[in-house]
């Protein structure tokens, strides 16, 4: 009877550490008290993150003023405990009693608390299971021996190699559930020789260390950042990375949301280029928290939220479609609803589009996943020696992202939005896009023909002259290069502003004016090759 009460009050004990005090996630009205000015962004910023709003246009706002410390220290004096703050959403996520909370809800700085209730939902799950450990992410396949060259192939990332654009010099972080072994496998020696980690943060433990509870982060650095010779090799093995730690494997809750905004601000101020979330939310522990597919339009939950946000911020946000298409909810997750957000699904060898790959629309009927990548029978690196196989859209998003990084590497200057317009454009289903694979397969081949003819144009040289400009429907014009009327039998290319050849095939300047009068109004690119010289110019018919 007495070991009977120990074991009782160990039980209680043990529940009490387990659960402590609640957490919410609490608005706040503004932003009053803080010692920062978008006048000196280097405060609150680092200069990366500075140049990378500088080389978009994109401006310093609000938005990236941090939390007042005037209403962080009221909350403290109320007794609570600050886990975290967002600046984007003017948030604090604190750690406290109900009689705490009560109080606190009623300051006039409070705005409201997310959901009324612990940001996690009520645990619904007994005692005796509390310590049972849920893998969200499934189990994967060992095999001795992998080949990643038909993953890499099948976007033409092979090519951007040769090209020498492997990401070197972009930043790419990876929120995900741990990275076990990661700083002691082989495929990633040259991360840690080379000094390429440049940070670590565990939002879930509030620690810098992240090599450890769980595979699945592992496995999605492997499909970007590995190089293992013979046998894996990432789409932008050169890249620098931050490692976050942002999901809790042992529950499904909200404050996993919490934590990818934590994450993506705290990449936001470190200069990071791209990121890649392998993760996504709709079903909770608690099923009343659950999200209803009208909830996934884009706008409501918060990690689409800080999803878009980050992508204001010039950052590229890749993410997992999910692999929800065999179960009754047979949509995509959160953040992959957000609007900028490149949404990724899995096909497979052949490009066909796996079952479990979560279709879309979002809520809002927008074309979801917007992309698509080799996401069955992926080839990653778990554990040393060898690569292995995995299945998911965990692993077609991170081929993706690392491709993204390469693009970002060999074109600086192009924006978050830019790219992302460039990736889709150039993928395989751009003409009849659909619900299950997007727009299809990108293609760095045809990303660089569209780099040419498209975004080139922003840049027109004064060289290159089309007179009159614009052309009315049967008026004669001229082409002139360097101030030399180019002859009517000179070919040339002639696009929309998709990068598609508006007349199927090369015409000469002489055959261009028998066709114009019958060409739709609007704006086209015209591309003249000569001797070993590209020359683009802008052409507008009315």
């Amino acid at each position: 009877m007495k070991k009977e009460a120990y074991l009782i009050i160990f039980f209680i004990f043990f529940f009490s550490l387990s659960f402590g005090q609640n957490r919410y996630f609490i608005y706040l009205k503004d932003k009053s008290g803080s010692n920062f000015s978008l006048s000196s962004p280097e405060k609150f910023l680092s200069q990366k993150s500075i140049n990378r709003r500088k080389n978009q246009n994109i401006s310093v706002n609000a938005l990236d003023i941090p939390v007042s410390p005037i209403y962080i220290n009221q909350i403290k004096a109320l007794g609570a405990k600050i886990i975290g703050t967002s600046k984007w959403l003017n948030a604090v996520l604190i750690d406290c009693s109900p009689e705490i909370l009560s109080n606190l809800s009623k300051q006039s700085f409070v705005k409201n608390i997310d959901g009324n209730q612990d940001i996690r939902g009520r645990r619904i799950s007994s005692l005796s299971n509390q310590n049972a450990t849920i893998d969200k992410f499934g189990s994967h396949e060992e095999f001795s021996y992998g080949n990643s060259l038909i993953q890499i192939q099948q976007l033409g990332v092979d090519e951007m190699h040769k090209n020498n654009f492997t990401g070197k010099g972009i930043l790419v972080a990876v929120f995900d559930a741990g990275f076990d072994k990661a700083n002691t496998m082989t495929a990633f020696k040259h991360l840690f020789s080379d000094k390429k980690i440049i940070k670590t943060y565990d939002f879930v433990s509030n620690d810098t260390t992240v090599y450890e509870s769980h595979w699945h982060g592992t496995a999605v650095l492997s499909c970007i950042g590995a190089k293992l010779n013979g046998q894996l090799m990432g789409t932008a093995p050169d890249a620098d990375f931050a490692l976050y730690r942002t999901e809790d494997v042992g529950s499904e809750t909200r404050i996993e949301e919490v934590y990818w905004l934590f994450a993506a601000e705290n990449a936001d101020s470190l200069g990071v280029d791209v990121i890649n979330s392998s993760l996504g939310y709709y079903s909770f522990d608690n099923p009343t928290t659950d999200y209803k597919f009208e909830d996934l339009n884009g706008d409501k939950t918060i990690s689409a939220r800080a999803a878009d946000y980050a992508v204001g911020r010039g950052i590229i946000v890749v993410n997992s479609a999910g692999n929800e298409g065999n179960n009754p909810w047979n949509h995509i997750v959160t953040p992959a609803d957000a609007d900028s957000v490149i949404a990724v699904g899995a096909v497979d060898i052949k490009g066909n589009m796996v079952g479990f790959s979560s279709p879309g629309p979002n809520a809002k009927n927008k074309i979801k996943p917007e992309v698509s990548a080799r996401g069955s029978q992926t080839t990653v690196a778990i554990s040393n020696p060898n690569a292995s196989f995995s299945s998911g859209t965990s692993f077609s998003a991170p081929l993706i992202a690392g491709m993204v990084a390469g693009l970002k590497q060999q074109f600086p200057k192009h924006s978050a939005m830019q790219i992302r317009d460039l990736l889709i454009k150039s993928a395989s289903n751009y003409e009849t896009p659909d619900n299950k694979i997007g727009y299809g397969i990108p293609s760095y081949r045809k990303i660089l023909e569209l780099s040419k003819v498209v975004l080139a144009t922003e840049n027109d040289l004064e060289e290159t002259v089309v007179f009159p400009n614009p052309i009315s429907h049967n008026q004669d014009f001229k082409i002139i290069i360097n101030g030399i009327e180019v002859s009517d039998n000179q070919l040339l290319d002639l696009f929309d502003l998709n990068g598609r050849r508006a007349l199927g095939v090369k015409i000469s300047v002489a055959e261009l004016r028998n066709r114009l009068p019958k060409l739709d109004s609007g704006t086209y690119v015209i591309k003249l090759q000569i001797a070993s010289s590209t020359y683009t110019r802008k052409l507008i018919k009315l």
